[in-house]
């Protein structure tokens, strides 16, 4: 599939802020958002059928929503039918409280990262509500699918006449993504990466970073990696028990400061995994009151 450049006949480019148009009647506006690596931004995407359109994502903030507001005005969208959020972190959901009341829309999210939002954002509580297994706009239909990971509610959307797939926080075209306890859980990671493998999707639309065109060979990719990582695991506790710091300091050597809480969830929820396979044990050391990891083959 060849992604196209904006068809730019009747919208107003300069004045409709960062758009792209990365597949036929398909935006993406590219939010900053430093704190997010390795792009620093994150992407927003309109389903637009005529006047009618699908909001996916609201990670918009500041002067983004008006970009956004008069983007989808120059577009012709007349009626936003729906604004889903792939799921509940604040990277992706920070600007839905305003959209939802500007545009006058209904914003969806899985139940269980509806109760997360709640629970984190209590001053916007109620922004929410619980995701329909399919949204339109105009005579696009957005299939919306139950697919955990990243977090319990995490979502992906399927476009079925771009046969794209909106893969959220589970795919990135370079390096990887982390998951990790209280929100994410690997074992339903590596299942939302096999239902992308074998899925019919041409194209993956991720929440930050460029539209990945092989989206099976980037979800067999990052499952490699996992896989790896755990048998890098595996390899340092056959030299004996490990604290959580020091096995994300012998995995990590080399990453940014800034990245080094997600690098530590991420060990912890590949040892939540090792754990419930029975390679990995764990037990509070009584000499000074620290949790090590074991293989339990040692």
């Amino acid at each position: 599939m060849k992604l196209i450049v904006a068809e730019t006949e009747g919208l107003d480019v300069a004045n409709a802020g960062p758009w792209e148009a990365v597949l036929p009647g398909v935006w993406r506006m590219t939010v900053p958002y430093p704190n997010v690596l390795p792009y620093g931004t994150v992407n927003l995407y309109v389903i637009q059928d005529g006047g009618e359109a699908v909001i996916v994502d609201g990670g918009a903030t500041g002067t983004h929503l008006d970009l956004l507001v008069e983007g989808l005005r120059a577009m012709g969208v007349r009626r936003v039918q729906g604004l889903i959020a792939t799921h509940y972190h604040v990277d992706h959901t920070a600007g839905v409280p305003h959209l939802r009341a500007r545009l006058e829309c209904v914003a969806f999210m899985h139940p269980m990262d509806v109760r997360a939002f709640d629970d984190k954002f209590p001053d916007v509580a109620g922004t929410f509500q619980k995701c329909p297994d399919l949204l339109r706009a105009g005579q696009r239909e957005v299939h919306v699918i139950h697919q955990p990971g990243h977090t319990h509610g995490h979502l992906h959307l399927w476009l079925p006449d771009a046969r794209a797939l909106f893969v959220g926080d589970h795919l990135v075209e370079a390096g990887s993504v982390w998951i990790g306890p209280p929100d994410g859980h690997m074992r339903d990671y590596y299942r939302a990466l096999d239902a992308v493998m074998t899925s019919d999707a041409e194209v993956a639309l991720p929440g930050h970073g460029p539209a990945i065109l092989r989206p099976q060979l980037a979800a067999g990719r990052l499952r490699e990696r996992r896989q790896m990582r755990e048998e890098q695991i595996l390899a340092i506790l056959a030299d004996g028990p490990k604290t959580l710091a020091e096995l994300t300091a012998a995995l990590y050597t080399d990453a940014d400061p800034k990245a080094l809480p997600f690098a530590r969830h991420t060990v912890m929820a590949h040892l939540e995994r090792l754990e419930e396979q029975g390679a990995v044990r764990r037990a509070m050391s009584a000499a000074d009151w620290m949790m090590r990891y074991a293989s339990t083959e040692e």
